[in-house]
This record gives C-alpha cells, structure tokens and sequence, in this order.
C-alpha cells in the first residue's frame, strides 16, 4: 500500500511540474502577456496557443528537479514510516518486557550448607542473604531482652532468630538446632530446610496443601545455632573465640577435665568434641525442671555441667526469651546428635502425655527415627512441656559420633526434608 502511494505521488508531481513549465513558456507568448493563469484554463491554452516543445535539456532539467522532490518526498516518507516503526518496535519491546516475569531466584543457589565446616559466621551471612531475596516470607533478627538490647554470648556474638511465612499468624513452631557445639551439622539441616522453603514456598505441596497455606496459618521460628561460641570452639579450636581470656578459660578448663579423668584426648581432639558453650556449661542442663538432680561435673567442662543456676547462661535465656514472646507456640523442635531417634518423655501429665507421644510418632513416621523413652533432666525441651505446657520433642539425628561427618548430611536432608511441611500440616 506504501509503495502505491509513492508511484501515485511521483506521478502527481511530475505532472505538476510540466504543466507549470508548460505555463512558464506560455508566458513568453504576447498573445497572452496580460492574461493571468487564473483567469485561463489548461484547455484554453492548448488549443488558442499551442505548447512550445520542451527541449532535451529543459526536459532533462524537469526531470531532475522532479527527481528531487520525489526523493525528498520519498525520504521524509520513508524516515516517516521507519519512525514510525521504530516507535511501534519500542512499545512492543517495553509492553513485552513489562510482560514478561523476572526469573525466580533459586534459594538453593543462593546459599551452600554442604560444607564440612558450617561457621557462625557463614550461617550469619546466609541468613541475611536469604531475607534479602525473600521479605515478604522470612524476616531475621537477633535475640533481644525486653529492654531492646541484644542478648550476646559470652564471646559477644548475637544469636540470630528466623521468622519464616506469616509472621502475624494465630500460631507458631519452633525449632532450633547446635545447642551441643559439635552437633553443628544441625544447623546445616535447618538452614537447608530454610532456603528450600524459601524457594518452594510458590510451588510446593503437602498433603493436597499448598506451601503457602501452611505457611500462611503458621509461622514457623527458628534458632538455627543456639550455641555459637561452642560451634566455634568444636570447628576452629581456641582460634575460633575471639576473646584471649576465654581461650585461657578453655585451656583451663581442659587441664581441669584431665585432671579429674574426664577426658585422655588431646587438646586439639578435646576441642573438636566439645559441647558446652564457652563458659563451660552444657546449654542441655541448664533449665529449671530437675537441674537441681543434675550432678555430673562439679565446675565447668566441655560438656555435663549445668551451671551455677538454672537459665544462668546467655544463651539459655535467649530461648526462653523467644518462646516467651510468641502468642501460640504450637510445638518445640530440638535438633541434636547422634542417634536417630526422638525422646518425648519428661514425666508430663496428661493430657500433654499424649500430645508429645502423638508429636513424636509423627516425626518417627516421616524420618524413620525410633522412639526413645526418658531424656536427661534440666534440657530445653523439658522447660518447654513442664514449665510451658508446650509438646516438645527432641530429635537426635545421624549415625555416628559426632562432629558428624559431611557424608552423614545428605540422609539427613532425605529423612528431614519434609519435616516443617508436615508439622504444618499436622498442627
């Protein structure tokens, strides 16, 4: 249709030039020296006064000049239509990008947990990197006292708490992970149960539920390293604390251990087995219900002692702080090794007697865990049922001694991968 219009105009315009030098001549003649192009029209001229004819040159001239405003004609029209085109290309390119949906970020690429140590320090920076790339689902803070400060360990390190989905849900579940330092491949479990989450949570489903109504009815709150300073000691040794009198402490403290026949390691194997935290004091014995009957270690040691008074230590207080500001808390989730098996039994009454057993037997079902009977006194899990009337359980992961080896943390991804979906589900 363009290239018509174009053949017409050319046409048009060549025809307009010839007659206007067709006039132009005319103009020459005397005949018609006083009468005026408007008062005459083209047949009048033809038969009183015939054309003279055009030369070769003046036709040749005609032609250029016609060529000239045909191309100008045509160049406008064409830088027209090509603008226009332009123009019509860019809001096609801007509607279609509008359209078209930025790529989903794979929180599973985001963070790596499979390594063989799993620091305070990379868990802190994952952490932060996750809820940088998912707001709208997962918001991380540190442990504050009522007063607003942070509530830090001994080494001065803050413990960091996750809340992941709707975090003004009638109802909570807690779960927290390394409360015995060389247990620390816990905390590569929950932190890859976290981003796995993260990045499902649009897609997945559990039992004809979408991810996001699970997760929209709960809130799910995590203390993925309850015990920082002791994952430091296990993974780094004395480099791992940062202050030189609690690295004298810790050497103390194994001259102690030796001494009293409480360990034949090394000094370095000692340390990579350590479970307190960095005061000496098993974190799993030092809460209320039965710490009077615990008497395993005298003073401080790399794992049995209980403190000087219950929830005396930073890091107990912290827990106890998070659970005490959730409205509902549904259940308590406490991820150990070794041993792949869940204790439930604290000497609860009824009806919490069956609402641990029915907690436990669900965890048993998904992981293949076997379930064991009383635990030790004073540990976290009994505060949560006898002091908070709380279901709680304590869940021992892995096979083997610990630190637990990388290739153990693969099986317990398999077994665990499900678990938060489930207890979702469930409660």
């Amino acid at each position: 249709m363009f290239r018509k219009f174009i053949l017409y105009l050319t046409g048009f315009c060549f025809a307009l030039l010839l007659l206007s030098f067709s006039g132009c001549q005319s103009e020459k003649s005397s005949t018609y020296s006083s009468v005026s192009m408007e008062e005459s029209s083209v047949e009048a001229l033809s038969q009183e006064t015939p054309a003279q004819p055009v030369s070769e040159t003046e036709l040749s001239s005609l032609e250029e000049t016609t060529h000239t405003v045909l191309e100008t004609t045509l160049d406008e029209a064409i830088t027209t239509q090509t603008s226009d085109e332009e123009q019509t290309k860019f809001i096609e390119q801007e509607t279609s990008s509008e359209a078209t949906p930025l790529p989903e970020i794979n929180a599973e690429t985001l963070i790596n947990c499979s390594t063989t140590l799993y620091t305070y320090d990379q868990m802190e920076a994952d952490l932060h990197t996750l809820a940088a790339a998912y707001p709208d689902i997962l918001q991380v803070t540190t442990v504050s006292n009522a007063d607003g400060t942070a509530i830090l360990t001994a080494d001065d390190r803050p413990m960091y708490v996750a809340y992941f989905g709707n975090r003004n849900a009638s109802q909570q579940i807690f779960i927290c992970a390394a409360t015995h330092a060389r247990e620390y491949m816990t905390t590569q479990l929950v932190m890859r149960q976290l981003a796995h989450t993260c990045a499902t949570y649009e897609t997945g489903s559990y039992n004809s539920l979408s991810y996001r109504e699970i997760f929209d009815r709960t809130c799910f709150v995590i203390v993925p390293m309850v015990n920082p300073d002791g994952v430091s000691i296990s993974q780094l040794g004395l480099a791992g604390l940062r202050s030189e009198t609690l690295q004298a402490q810790i050497q103390n403290i194994y001259n102690a251990d030796v001494a009293a026949g409480y360990t034949s390691y090394d000094f370095a194997t000692y340390l990579t087995r350590w479970k307190a935290n960095a005061n000496g004091v098993d974190l799993n014995r030092n809460y209320s219900p039965g710490w009077e009957s615990v008497t395993d270690r005298n003073g401080p040691s790399a794992d049995f002692f209980k403190g000087d008074a219950p929830g005396d230590q930073p890091e107990a207080q912290a827990l106890m702080t998070v659970i005490n500001q959730l409205s509902n808390p549904r259940l308590a989730l406490s991820y150990h090794s070794y041993g792949a098996l869940v204790y439930w039994q604290y000497g609860q009454p009824e009806p919490l007697w069956s609402a641990n057993e029915q907690l436990a037997s669900a965890i048993s079902n998904l992981t293949g865990y076997y379930l064991a009977g009383y635990s030790n006194e004073a540990g976290f899990s009994n505060w949560c049922v006898l002091e908070k009337g709380i279901p709680s359980v304590t869940v021992e992961t892995g096979t083997v001694p610990t630190p637990l080896p990388l290739d153990q943390l693969e099986p317990l991804w398999q077994q665990n991968q499900e678990m938060w979906v489930m207890l979702g589900s469930v409660y």
